[in-house]
């Protein structure tokens, strides 16, 4: 299976048109920069390169300006700029280098963690842009940067940093092995030795890729609208991450959400505003079943992390508790009054409660479930991806996941406007995007999408999924028809519905 995803992966850029020129090449719709190893290890005079492997370092330190440049006339134009930093820590090499520094008698670490040596030097990333820590010389193995560059429709690769015959060529070498194009603006990249520099550059020019210079290379970004992700216009991203723009009966559905809520508050008997934490939002209603070692379902509301509140979706107590199921609806503070990081230490707090109390009102602690709704989708793909042995509970605490128009990749949404009020540094756009952590997804899903949502959100779902599955996680998808982003949630409050049916097989429960 993984040799197959890999393989159809390869065919999606090699089966695509072909480009034919330097220009087609580089445009700025489908074209990365990759800073590699800015450090001042490998570039600063009293660096490890200069100090003790004994290189001149005069021609890292000369690129500077002009790298400075590529990457300001990629920010320019909407062109992505990928960082890549080394920490050659001995117990995160491969064997193979930590052999060749023995045979050198080389013990001292190059660019270790929170040294001077790991910090960057003459440039440095803005907030929002990828980071990458690499192990190895190749900035492909061991990170994420294929799947960060597929998922942005990556096609073509500008190489920038240092040294051209080591870390920009292993890296290159494996670009191209995965049918990626190759650009090396040769005034943008630098060696230790001349001679060593020019041999890769002419193996590039012979049969790996394209060598150009600085000022011949960005003349072709000026022409083209800029984008900031994607093929996505500023515009035209914040489009895509706002609703609005694609359901035009948004508010009549949220009037619709508050009046099923409180119609199936008044039909099923329920215990209102639990407390699961100290906080003044840190509440929950539970729907109980009508035996005992019930089934667990845990939703967490939508509004994307500013609005709503679990009053909003009680409706899914008409599907759940007639089918034996015990729901749960969490309520958790909302931005501005909190951070994002910590709605989802609330979050987490609340399911480590429920874990602790269930037999207290009839649930069974071993069967947990869990959904979310939009910016609640996103919360629970957090949750379902916690390393929850981390915080002394069950690995698999969660038992399934239903996932209604979520958004599992925050770097998109923190290009958008929605940055404007979500405000998270780099660390937290990695740490809560959920695609980033599916080792720790340990049950069954289900990522459920309207097919009148914005493209953006179908193109989400449909990355997690696969993302998931290249990983053998037992995700599915599920497409709903004639359906937009408001809509969908409220399937939950028919029990024959195609999205009830799917939270009831997820919990064993008879349809």
């Amino acid at each position: 299976m993984e040799k197959e995803l890999k393989a159809d992966a390869y065919r999606d850029l090699s089966d695509a048109q072909p480009l034919l020129s330097l220009a087609a090449r580089v445009d700025a719709a489908h074209t990365a920069v990759l800073v590699i190893d800015m450090q001042n290890d490998f570039c600063a005079p009293g660096g490890y390169v200069e100090r003790v492997i004994g290189k001149d370092i005069a021609a890292c330190c000369a690129i500077v300006p002009r790298l400075q440049s590529l990457i300001d006339a990629a920010r320019g134009h909407g062109v992505p700029v990928f960082w890549l930093r080394a920490c050659y820590r001995p117990d995160l090499l491969p064997a193979s280098m930590r052999t060749k520094l023995a045979e050198q008698g080389i013990t001292e670490v190059c660019c270790d963690r929170d040294t001077w040596g790991y910090d960057w030097y003459g440039v440095q990333p803005l907030s929002g842009e990828p980071v990458l820590e690499k192990n190895s010389y190749d900035g492909f193995v061991g990170t994420t940067l294929e799947h960060e560059l597929r998922a942005r429709g990556i096609r073509t690769l500008v190489f920038a940093g240092v040294q051209t015959n080591i870390c920009v060529e292993a890296t290159l070498r494996h670009a191209n092995a995965l049918g990626f194009h190759r650009v090396v603006p040769e005034d943008c990249v630098a060696s230790h030795t001349q001679p060593a520099h020019d041999a890769t550059l002419n193996n590039v020019r012979f049969l790996l890729g394209d060598v150009t210079r600085l000022d011949a290379l960005t003349p072709h970004w000026q022409a083209s609208p800029r984008r900031v992700y994607l093929d996505y216009t500023q515009e035209e991203l914040d489009r895509a991450y706002d609703q609005r723009a694609w359901a035009d009966n948004r508010d009549a559905m949220l009037a619709w959400y508050a009046q099923a809520s409180a119609s199936a508050r008044d039909e099923y008997p329920h215990h209102r505003h639990v407390p699961y934490g100290p906080g003044p939002h840190e509440t929950l209603d539970i729907f109980p079943a009508q035996r005992q070692g019930a089934p667990i379902h845990v939703h967490v509301h939508g509004g994307g992390w500013r609005n709503l509140s679990k009053d909003d979706e009680s409706f899914l107590a008409r599907t759940l508790v007639p089918a034996g199921g015990v729901l749960v609806v969490l309520d958790f503070s909302l931005i501005p009054e909190v951070r994002l990081p910590d709605m989802i230490a609330q979050t987490r707090r609340a399911l480590a409660w429920v874990h602790a109390k269930a037999s207290r009102f009839g649930g069974d602690p071993g069967r947990i479930h869990l959904s979310g709704h939009s910016s609640g989708a996103h919360m629970a793909a957090v949750l379902a991806t916690t390393d929850w042995e981390s915080l002394h509970l069950p690995a698999d605490l969660i038992k399934s996941a239903l996932l209604i128009s979520g958004m599992y990749d925050l770097h998109p949404v923190m290009l958008s406007a929605r940055s404007g009020y979500v405000e998270l540094q780099p660390d937290e756009i990695e740490r809560y995007s959920p695609i980033r952590h599916l080792s720790h997804l340990r049950c069954p899903a289900v990522v459920a999408i309207g097919d009148r949502e914005s493209p953006e959100f179908q193109r989400q779902a449909r990355d997690f999924v696969r993302a998931a599955q290249e990983q053998d996680r037992q995700v599915e998808l599920m497409l709903l028809p004639a359906t937009n982003h408001y809509e969908i949630v409220t399937r939950l409050n028919d029990p024959g519905s195609a999205l009830s049916q799917a939270a009831l097989r997820l919990m064993d429960l008879p349809d």
